[in-house]
């Protein structure tokens, strides 16, 4: 669960401006528009996005696990609050706030998982 939150809050905190995209490698290849994004790999792994406001809702499927899974976000200025549920029946949910270039993020799981991940636009994240 740790990989694909990391890969869903990369995602989140760089989104194009371009209708679509590819990256070299076993990036994602996204097609976005106004308020949609849908994004795949070559193993199957997809997910899709949707802006309401200061609302988005996420719905995705990771192949590895076999599961599906959805997860919503709500920013408060500087501060986004998100909960997710996957198909299994796991819940986690957390925080991810702005500090200048940097975005640290905290998530909770309901199998008792805790990751921390600090993202900087020169650095990348760990």
């Amino acid at each position: 669960m740790p990989r694909l939150f990391a890969a869903v809050l990369l995602c989140c905190l760089t989104l194009s401006a371009q209708a679509a995209f590819t990256l070299p490698g076993d990036a994602m290849r996204c097609t976005r528009s106004a308020t949609l994004l849908n994004c795949s790999d070559r193993f199957g792994n997809h997910y899709g996005m949707r802006q309401q406001g200061s609302d988005t809702l996420m719905r995705g499927f990771d192949v590895i696990s076999g599961l599906s899974w959805a997860q919503t976000s709500t920013t408060y200025g500087r501060l986004q609050i998100f909960t997710g549920v996957s198909a299994d029946g796991e819940v986690w949910f957390g925080s991810s706030r702005r500090i200048g270039w940097n975005v640290v993020s905290r998530l909770s799981s309901s199998q008792g998982e805790r990751d921390r991940v600090n993202c900087n636009r020169l650095n990348g994240c760990r």
